[in-house]
């Protein structure tokens, strides 16, 4: 993401790859790994043989079998998307969160994305019908957007009314904390295509749908819970006149997050239907939209259980995962001579869930791990320019929360996760979004709703 370090009364700019950094040399990136257990149903029969005899006979032999879903396995559900090839991707590839932020006590400032979302854009690649999914105008600057260190300041969704009078730990506690966790983008990185000085990266954050329930309202830490220290500095960058401020620190933020995959036309994004507002213009499976894994019961009906009557469908994924993510941080520079510093650190995501995989109905567990490195700017998906590949698709059409003293972001247009509030009877702004039963009106009741 580009941005701006900008010395503002409520901010601290966190370093990134693009435009922060002066002369940077180096940059986050987050490497992606799940390790996944699907247990589902491997046969029903009459009789103790696999899928021995017909339906009307009462099938009474039930057995069930487990099989490891891949990182191997994911790429190849996106490749057979993406490229039309499941063996697209090299034995290098691997996901990866771009312009990553995971700690609770990160925020964005208004004016990082309060567009809304662009209508197609012929110009793009993809049956010209990518969905683009922000725009800025005239008066709306991506470089001069920031994101920022926030700390908890005793409000859960309005503004703080209170002047900062002493010093950092007041000037940054402008805005409540836990609304935006996880931010960023994520990509396919494959040095396989390309070099390792210059990979593959395929945005394919519209294959995922991220959501965090904002449940713990004691403190007001709004999504999270955490065990972390702050040390506040201060530093003459430039004239005398010129102090900056920033803190370092580190610390454990515990969430609860639901994550999910979708390679199928069920998914928005990928739907045959190019009016839809979400369609990217690549289709997802199966390419025919076959009854057999989307309305089964509209298939002819036959008898034996071995019927035959389903075609293959491999590379087909859909599922659904629930859990708690604990990120274990320092709040570091990343270089020498940046700024700010970053949040960088490690994420374990332990879940259960449920899918629907291969055709085949399955219960999952496992985990997902986010370790977070240096790289060497240049290496990294990050120097895609930011306001031409980003995927809101944590936007709920609203964005803002106003409860008079100002407007607090929200579930804005580049948000990577949707923030499901725990109550209904908070009036936001705008009140045109999805889900929405009257969209017409000014504002609305928050319930909230999304794509998948």
């Amino acid at each position: 993401m580009k941005r701006t370090n900008k010395t503002l009364a409520t901010a601290v700019a966190l370093a990134a790859c693009v435009g922060t950094q002066l002369f940077a040399q180096n940059s986050k990136e987050g490497d992606i790994s799940f390790s996944i257990t699907a247990q589902g149903q491997k046969s029903v029969s009459t009789t103790t043989a696999l899928d021995a005899g017909n339906w009307s006979q009462g099938p009474r032999y039930y057995k069930t079998g487990t099989a490891k879903l891949t990182q191997a396995n994911l790429l190849q559900a996106i490749g057979y998307v993406v490229h039309g090839n499941a063996s697209y991707y090299s034995a290098s590839a691997k996901l990866i969160l771009s312009q990553g932020e995971l700690s609770g006590f990160f925020t964005v400032s208004p004016d990082l994305a309060p567009d809304a979302a662009k209508p197609k854009d012929v110009s793009i690649p993809g049956n010209g019908t990518n969905w683009v999914p922000t725009v800025y105008t005239s008066t709306i600057i991506p470089a001069d957007s920031v994101t920022f260190v926030d700390l908890a300041n005793g409000r859960d969704f309005g503004v703080n009314p209170v002047e900062a009078t002493n010093g950092l730990l007041n000037t940054i506690n402008f805005w409540p904390v836990g609304h935006f966790q996880p931010w960023g983008q994520i990509f396919v990185k494959d040095p396989g295509h390309g070099t390792v000085a210059d990979p593959l990266c395929d945005n394919v954050t519209f294959f995922f749908n991220l959501a965090v329930q904002e449940c713990y309202d004691c403190f007001y830490m709004n999504s999270f819970i955490s065990d972390a220290t702050f040390t506040e500095s201060s530093s003459i960058v430039g004239p005398p006149c010129c102090s900056h401020f920033t803190v370092t620190g580190r610390g454990v933020d515990h969430y609860y997050l639901t994550l999910q995959f979708d390679d199928t036309q069920v998914n928005p994004f990928l739907t045959r239907d190019t009016q839809s507002p979400y369609y990217t213009g690549f289709i997802g499976v199966p390419e025919t939209f076959a009854l057999d894994g989307i309305i089964p019961d509209d298939l002819a009906y036959e008898d034996p259980i071995a019927s035959g009557i389903g075609a293959p469908s491999p590379f087909e994924a859909r599922f659904t995962l629930n859990g708690i993510l604990t990120y274990s941080w320092s709040l570091t520079l990343i270089n020498k001579s940046d700024v700010s510093p970053d949040f960088i650190g490690s994420a374990a995501y332990v879940f259960n869930g449920y899918g629907f995989i291969g055709l085949i109905c399955d219960l999952l567990t496992g985990t997902m791990n986010i370790s977070e490195k240096s790289v060497k700017a240049g290496t990294c998906c990050d120097e895609i320019p930011w306001y031409d590949s980003w995927y809101g698709i944590g936007y709920n059409g609203v964005g803002f929360f106003n409860d008079g003293n100002g407007d607090m972001p929200f579930n804005v247009p580049l948000s990577l996760t949707y923030h499901v509030m725990p109550i209904n009877n908070v009036t936001i702004d705008d009140g045109d979004f999805l889900g929405d039963p009257d969209p017409t009106d000014s504002e609305s009741s928050y319930s909230g709703e999304q794509p998948f």
